[in-house]
């Protein structure tokens, strides 16, 4: 709690992203791409997602926030995202936004496979989603540029339209990469090397001038507990 109490005063200008990637599934367990396949959370999903609760609203007392953290919710309209995003805002009479635009990568035909899967499947188009090729239109979904426009023109769109204010964004790990590289000029194709767990709690400001800032990331301390196991990284590209 230290970490977040410490970064959380903002500039005035700043439009302020809460980004929560949704709790653990069994497909996450499995190392599934599910994509926009609508799983819904495990027990250790909803366990985290109530944690995430939990650690918000003890952050509004330390900080003295009768109103709340945030003005708005938004959140994906995946089951996943969406069950997290209600735990989370709970009786908050602040409104929840519910979106298409923030959904997992569309992977096709390839939804709901491991990588090993994939591989058997569809080698070259696996072979690419494993070196993060920006082009390459995965057959009945998206390529993964086409995908990072779609998340970066919600984001953009958020910020024109709350500017100035606090948002929480309750999405997927994929959404969650492609608003770290929007902030931080990473490129599509590099290898991540950021941390996108389960019920994480990231912190973002874009400014009126469009400077984008990574306040926090990563944090994960009020998911200790849970079990002795870390909360689960999400699948990429990296798998083998």
């Amino acid at each position: 709690m230290k970490d977040l109490l410490a970064a959380w005063p903002k500039a005035m200008d700043a439009t302020r992203f809460i980004l929560v990637r949704h709790g653990e599934t069994d497909w996450n367990q499995e190392k599934r791409f599910q994509g926009h396949t609508d799983i819904p959370l495990n027990t250790r999903g909803l366990h985290q997602a109530r944690q995430v609760a939990n650690c918000l609203r003890e952050l509004e007392t330390a900080l003295g926030c009768p109103h709340g953290l945030y003005q708005q919710g938004v959140s994906s309209d995946l089951n996943r995202a969406l069950t997290t995003a209600k735990l989370i805002h709970g009786s908050r009479p602040t409104p929840l936004h519910i979106t298409t635009a923030l959904r997992e990568r569309d992977y096709g035909h390839l939804s709901g496979l491991t990588g090993d899967e994939m591989h058997a499947k569809s080698p070259a188009e696996f072979a690419a989603l494993k070196v993060r090729d920006p082009e390459t239109v995965i057959q009945g979904g998206e390529s993964l540029i086409q995908f990072s426009q779609r998340v970066v023109t919600c984001v953009q769109g958020l910020h024109q339209a709350h500017a100035g204010q606090t948002l929480l964004l309750v999405a997927h790990g994929g959404v969650l990469d492609s608003i770290y590289r929007h902030c931080t000029d990473e490129p599509l194709h590099k290898p991540r090397a950021w941390l996108l767990p389960n019920c994480g709690i990231h912190v973002v400001d874009i400014h009126a001038n469009g400077r984008r800032n990574i306040v926090h990331w990563a944090y994960t301390d009020h998911l200790t507990g849970t079990d002795g196991n870390p909360a689960a990284d999400e699948v990429d590209g990296r798998v083998a």
